[in-house]
């Protein structure tokens, strides 16, 4: 175990995703594989076994609203096989901000169920942060990890706020603006992400054996040496913490 944590991939994204899948599980590094349909997730467990170190997530990535009507039923049927909800959120940006209602819609009722039942969502806020804070906190969201924020740098506080974590990933070790966002959060608040294959890792597609480098940029950004340790410990924290409420729910 090398206690590397990627919590949010896209493993059917890559063609050669069967091996991909083996090369997690030999690295060992604990990966959370999102979707982008419940269809999409529905697949992926019917193809791959669970293991220690892949998780599949339940998603509606809000840019499918073009192309694939969200399916409630689809949508709760996976919802109930997974403790990860991801990819969700919102996209307000210009392909989809025609759109922007029906996100609202779709997201608020995710945020709704998943709260209910105590999941753990990897959340899209593109042009929408505002939105996305404001669902999370009608909803009563406890477990959130914004994925590859890209927003205001005064919102990171409010997200902060309400005991959300962020995920980083390659992108935004690379540009000015994302080292800035990555200046605003706490160390015990930052968890790790490859968005593979969409994010790239020195121009190419990214494959698992490098998400040790984006752990090396995290330490070069904060001026640390262990990084590592405190984001596994952020992670099994998140996981404990809901764990516990599972548990009140259960018994």
């Amino acid at each position: 175990m090398n206690n590397l944590i990627d919590t949010h991939f896209h493993l059917d994204c890559y063609k050669n995703h069967s091996q991909i899948y083996d090369d997690i599980n030999k690295l060992e590094q604990y990966t959370i594989c999102v979707t982008n349909l419940p269809e999409v997730f529905e697949s992926c467990i019917g193809m791959y076994k669970e293991t220690k170190y892949i998780k599949f997530a339940v998603g509606y990535n809000p840019q499918m609203i073009i192309s694939n009507k969200f399916d409630k039923v689809s949508f709760l049927r996976a919802m109930h096989k997974t403790k990860y909800v991801g990819e969700v959120g919102l996209d307000f940006s210009k392909p989809y901000e025609n759109y922007k209602s029906k996100q609202i819609v779709i997201f608020d009722f995710i945020c709704k169920v998943a709260a209910k039942e105590n999941k753990i969502l990897s959340i899209h806020s593109r042009k929408a942060e505002k939105e996305v804070l404001a669902l999370l906190k009608k909803n009563k969201v406890k477990y959130a990890i914004i994925h590859w924020y890209t927003g205001n740098v005064d919102l990171v506080k409010e997200f902060i706020k309400e005991g959300y974590y962020f995920s980083i990933n390659p992108a935004m070790t690379r540009s000015l603006a994302g080292k800035k966002i990555i200046g605003e959060i706490p160390m015990e608040r930052v968890l790790v992400e490859t968005d593979g294959p969409i994010s790239k890792m020195n121009g190419k597609k990214i494959e698992p054996n490098n998400l040790i480098e984006v752990y090396e940029k995290i330490d070069d950004i904060y001026n640390i040496k262990n990084c590592r340790n405190i984001i596994y410990n952020n992670f099994k924290r998140l996981l404990n913490e809901n764990l516990k409420d599972i548990n009140r729910v259960l018994y």
